[in-house]
């Protein structure tokens, strides 16, 4: 009789793995998007990833977010800068 495998206590978990995001575009952002991307010789997925990680790294961004659709204050992020790497 064969045994059975658990298949999940057998994975290994990847410290590269990605999590697809689909954000939803307006055309005029998608253009602008296309544009960039172009420009700067990358792809679309590529370039949005970019700008995404750019934005939670950046306590300015963070806090604008945070200033226009925070509407609880026991949700709030802060932001704190340890060996330049940003945590929250």
């Amino acid at each position: 009789m064969k045994k059975k495998v658990n298949v999940e206590e057998s994975r290994k978990v990847r410290s590269d793995k990605k999590t697809r995001v689909n954000p939803s575009l307006n055309q005029d952002t998608h253009r602008k998007l296309k544009k960039l991307a172009i420009s700067c010789d990358m792809t679309k997925t590529m370039l949005a990833a970019e700008i995404i990680e750019m934005a939670v790294n950046n306590e300015s961004v963070i806090d604008w977010f945070q200033k226009k659709y925070n509407v609880d204050d026991a949700y709030r992020i802060i932001p704190v800068k340890i060996q330049g790497k940003i945590h929250y």
